[in-house]
């Protein structure tokens, strides 16, 4: 697909008949979540019927990162991740 139309499309519903296994979905999530940007995250959900299987692909906006600070210094992220290691 187009990069431009691409980052335009924030879910897709697919709709599939009951013989489709699951593993045969595998390639289609996985080329949507690549061509994801990196500040949103897919969620995927199925929803079942008697006739048929929905597959939702939606794309969520990650939160923001909020800044965290020791007296008033900026921590490092990487540091706070190994400054957090207590046994």
């Amino acid at each position: 697909m187009n990069k431009k139309i691409n980052n335009k499309i924030k879910g897709i519903n697919i709709e599939l008949d009951k013989n489709t296994k699951l593993y045969e979905l595998n390639g289609v999530i996985d080329k949507f979540k690549r061509a994801t940007d990196k500040k949103l995250e897919v969620k995927i959900s199925l929803s079942f019927d008697t006739s048929h299987t929905t597959l939702h692909l939606k794309r969520i906006r990650k939160p923001y990162v909020s800044l965290i600070t020791n007296n008033g210094k900026l921590l490092d992220k990487k540091k706070l991740n190994k400054g957090n290691k207590q046994d």
